[in-house]
């Protein structure tokens, strides 16, 4: 049997082949983004943390026997902040619960990472009863409530037992002046500009931290906007403004044209390793060398 070691600062015994990583949402997950390799005679393997949205939503949801009790439909993510505040499960005939879909805080389900050879493994774990899907707030599948509601969203915060700081008020005062919160599936196709107004393409994906529960990069797509073919690039969230002019929002990207015509690229159909550490550190470090300003979003 070979060992396997997570490359961390934190001293972490030697597991077997056959294990599993379950780590809470929102919390730090010790192990780290290792590429694959050896390491003084022992295998090293990549734990992934960040995943696309397209890969998260469709995961199965199962209870703590391990048995399958739906899947995650949808997310709900506020764009403003990068915040993921929900999945939305669908849990099919568990229970005869039927199209029913319910909006469940990230907190309280947990990742397990499983076998990193096998996808199969990943899933969420949630452990719920008839009785307290009985209970928790739900809708229909095809009649979803209005996402950007703080009425809505506390009810289910509430429900759940979860303190979640407001993040759509610009100020203590100030209304809503427009939406902020979106689901996964609607924030794809949304268009993306540059500062000078110029329509560059669209997000094509997300690129999410699932310890963190948090957006680290839209996968833009403006290949046929500037003449680069089916290319996307990975573009953070921190060097992008969510911005609404004109009864339209779409997403500010801070950087030249010329910038994104050099910035690291790849085929919408041959993504990269997103475990990989070095990925994230080269976009980041070009970002923030060609960023047209130094000021974080508000």
């Amino acid at each position: 049997m070979r060992t396997i070691t997570w490359t961390s600062s934190a001293a972490v015994p030697a597991l077997g082949l056959a294990f599993l990583l379950a780590a809470p949402l929102k919390a730090q997950n010790p192990a780290a983004n290792a590429p694959a390799g050896t390491q003084g005679g022992q295998a090293r393997i990549e734990a992934a943390h960040d995943f696309r949205s397209s890969q998260i939503i469709g995961m199965p949801v199962r209870n703590k026997n391990n048995e399958n009790i739906g899947k995650i439909d949808d997310l709900v993510i506020d764009l403003k902040s990068g915040d993921v505040h929900y999945a939305a499960v669908s849990f099919g005939g568990f229970a005869g619960i039927g199209s029913k879909l319910f909006a469940v805080p990230l907190e309280a389900m947990t990742f397990k990472f499983g076998d990193p050879n096998k996808v199969s493994d990943r899933c969420f774990v949630f452990d719920v009863t008839k009785d307290q899907l009985d209970k928790a707030p739900g809708f229909d599948s095809s009649h979803w409530p209005n996402v950007a509601d703080q009425q809505w969203s506390a009810s289910i915060d509430k429900h759940y037992n979860v303190n979640r700081r407001n993040t759509q008020t610009a100020t203590d005062t100030a209304p809503v002046a427009y939406e902020t919160v979106f689901r996964a599936s609607k924030i794809k196709g949304m268009k993306v500009k540059n500062d000078t107004n110029q329509n560059l393409g669209s997000i094509d994906d997300l690129v999410i931290n699932l310890p963190h529960g948090k957006v680290k990069y839209i996968a833009l797509s403006y290949g046929s906007t500037l003449g680069l073919g089916g290319k996307l690039f990975a573009v953070p969230l921190s060097a992008m403004t969510l911005t609404h002019a004109q009864n339209e929002t779409f997403l500010l990207v801070h950087v030249s044209e010329e910038a994104l015509k050099n910035a690291p690229g790849f085929d919408k159909d041959h993504w990269p390793n997103t475990a990989d550490p070095n990925w994230a550190k080269d976009i980041d470090a070009y970002f923030q060398r060609t960023a047209t300003r130094s000021t974080t979003r508000q």
